[in-house]
């Protein structure tokens, strides 16, 4: 009677092993697929980041060529020479000279 206690009990162990065996190895599929995923995650922004970084770079840039070029329009002397060089402008009494 005591061979038949322990068979179910062996049997009833052995599923259970089983089981917290399947849980584990289940829970272990989802373990990486989350580390998978943070990771992709992770590789995404910092790419990202360096779009952003490098793209920033090239608005100051371009911002600071914006500059000088403002500081050039609000100098008297240049507007007079680009007025005279490129259109042709003279200043009242003065004979224009064409080349």
């Amino acid at each position: 009677m005591s061979d038949l206690k322990r068979t179910p009990k062996r049997r009833v162990k052995k599923s259970s092993k089983r089981m917290w065996g399947i849980v584990r190895l289940v829970l272990a599929v989802f373990f990486l697929i989350a580390l998978i995923q943070q990771g992709y995650t992770l590789y995404s922004l910092h790419q990202e980041k360096q779009q952003l970084e490098q793209q920033l770079e090239d608005l100051k840039k371009e911002n600071e060529t914006l500059s000088e070029q403002k500081k050039l329009l609000e100098d008297n002397k240049h507007i007079e020479s680009v007025a005279r060089e490129e259109l042709g402008l003279v200043k009242p009494g003065e004979v224009p000279y064409v080349r």
